[in-house]
């Protein structure tokens, strides 16, 4: 009998369970990790990386937060219009650069280092920003702190991707990104909480305990385990075994889970090895003229789009002025509501977490689309009619309640599946180098946000907004046609849904693979 041709999704990709070999059952019981010693250590170990972008959600909201505390406008000479965006587009300016040491660092030395040289320059920028005399020297801490933010979180989730276990993969590297909202509420608490104090240091608090994640990260991310890939990709084969056998085996070398994943990762490894480009012009060039490493690209790449230009600019870095144009102008509303609206934001956030491993990551994409289009429609016609009649309180509380469910709808797709979908998708040799695009695109799109949206807000206030309106209806046509479904598969075995069968060309049974001996 024939065999039967792979089922076909609606975007015209094959079924990925269809082409991919199935994970064998782990001899442990990984819904109830805690019961088991090692992979117990390992997931609470995963908090480390866990936090690598923390700094980045602490950045978006104390901004926030500064606009609405007078000490810090008047400091600065109450900056707005362009000024306001170059103390804002600084962040993303730093990231634009730091993108560039993220493959180098991460791919020659290791994850662990490149965390750790990201959080010790962290630590350096949050020092200066909390110093900062004046407008030039506040800029290029913001710099500092962008360029090593993206360092950090380029690396850290495919970091969690590489050692997490493989039926904790999708949701430890989905739970990524929500730590951007819990470095937001941080941020926002100290703001609410600093404003009040009479003087400088108002803000220079906030500016300091932004480094409190990169601190911590910098003293513990030594006690968390190697990428067993990347050491596979240094020919330290031993140490990936014994890695995978103490965590993912809880000491047990013969567990069908470790061999399958050992087998795995040194097959695709050497054969990616073999058409592996060691620079960066390289990677690129890879990217281009191979037909799968084409969509990855254009999945990256609009990605990164959706993730700053669907609207969010306005409740990342200018609610204070949103919330001035609704009639909410006073220190303590907009400090109180930046804080509310955070918790908001986490919590929707964590819950979201584990959806991409109950209904797949195309779904929430296209799904998060459409309730912040609706939510944009919603918050233009709200702004509308209030600016036409200033005495419509009902209108300006109508928006303000729609940014408060704008997060959550944002987060149902770009927060913690978007952060599990960029690294997956894809292959070893390119990881770091992708998400070095991916962070490339987004800090550029980031900029251009944040340096336009005040200049807009100021000039032609609400009339920006279908601006957005029209945007996320494009965005949601190119998710349509361009993101396939990665639900399913191993890490390795994704690269079938883009490359075809031919992708993956594993001979024999695992059966074979050397194990190392059990570790007590």
């Amino acid at each position: 009998m024939a065999p039967q041709a792979p089922k076909l999704k609606a975007d015209g990709l094959p079924e990925a369970r269809e082409l991919a070999p199935t994970i064998p059952k782990s001899r442990l019981d990984t819904k109830h990790w805690w019961r088991h010693k090692n992979l117990r250590l390992l997931n609470l170990l995963l908090l480390v990386p866990l936090l690598s972008v923390y700094s980045q959600g602490f950045d978006g909201s104390m901004m926030n937060g500064l606009q609405s505390v007078s000490n810090w406008r008047e400091y600065f000479g109450t900056p707005s219009g362009a000024t306001l965006g170059i103390f804002n587009a600084a962040y993303p300016l730093g990231g634009v650069i730091g993108v560039f040491f993220i493959s180098p660092v991460a791919d020659n030395y290791g994850r662990k280092v490149a965390i750790g040289a990201g959080a010790g320059l962290c630590c350096a920028g949050a020092a200066i920003q909390a110093g900062a005399v004046n407008l030039p020297m506040f800029v290029i801490s913001r710099v500092v702190i962008g360029a090593a933010s993206v360092l950090v979180g380029g690396v850290g989730a495919p970091l969690i991707t590489e050692i997490a276990h493989p039926e904790h993969r999708s949701t430890a590297t989905a739970l990524f990104l929500t730590f951007y909202s819990l470095g937001a509420i941080t941020a926002a608490w100290c703001t609410f909480g600093t404003f009040r104090i009479d003087g400088s240091a108002s803000w220079r608090i906030p500016s300091a305990l932004q480094a409190l994640p990169s601190v911590i990260q910098l003293i513990t991310i030594w006690f968390v385990p190697e990428s067993p890939r990347w050491l596979v990709s240094k020919g330290r084969k031993e140490e990936a075994l014994a890695m995978l056998t103490k965590y993912h085996g809880e000491g047990d070398a013969g567990d069908p889970v470790v061999l399958f994943e050992y087998h795995e990762i040194t097959t695709a490894l050497e054969a990616e090895e073999e058409m592996a480009q060691h620079t960066y012009f390289g990677a690129l060039k890879e990217f281009v003229t191979n037909p799968g490493n084409r969509r990855r690209l254009a999945v990256m790449v609009w990605a990164a789009i959706c993730s700053q230009m669907s609207g969010n600019a306005f409740v990342s870095y200018y609610l204070a002025p949103i919330l001035s144009s609704v009639g909410l102008t006073s220190d303590l509303n907009q400090t109180l509501v930046n804080a509310t609206m955070q918790m908001v934001s986490w919590f929707s956030a964590m819950y979201f977490a584990t959806f991409p491993e109950k209904f797949g990551r195309r779904v929430l994409f296209l799904w998060s689309l459409v309730f912040m289009w609706l939510i944009d429609i919603a918050i233009t016609a709200g702004s509308a009619m209030f600016q036409k009649d200033q005495t419509n309180q009902a209108a300006g509380y109508a928006v303000v309640a729609l940014l408060y469910l704008f997060s959550p709808a944002y987060n149902l797709g770009f927060n913690g599946n978007l952060g599990l979908y960029i690294p997956e998708i894809l292959p070893f040799r390119l990881r770091t180098r992708g998400l070095a695009i991916f962070y490339f695109t987004q800090f550029g799109f980031m900029i251009l946000s944040t340096f336009a949206v005040p200049v807009g807000l100021e000039n032609i206030k609400w009339r920006l907004y279908p601006i957005f309106v029209a945007w996320v209806m494009v965005e949601f046509v190119g998710v349509y046609l361009l993101f396939p479904e990665t639900k399913g598969p191993s890490l390795e075995d994704i690269a079938i849904i883009f490359d075809g069968p031919k992708a993956k060309d594993i001979e024999g049974d695992v059966d074979h693979v050397e194990t190392a001996p059990a570790e007590k």
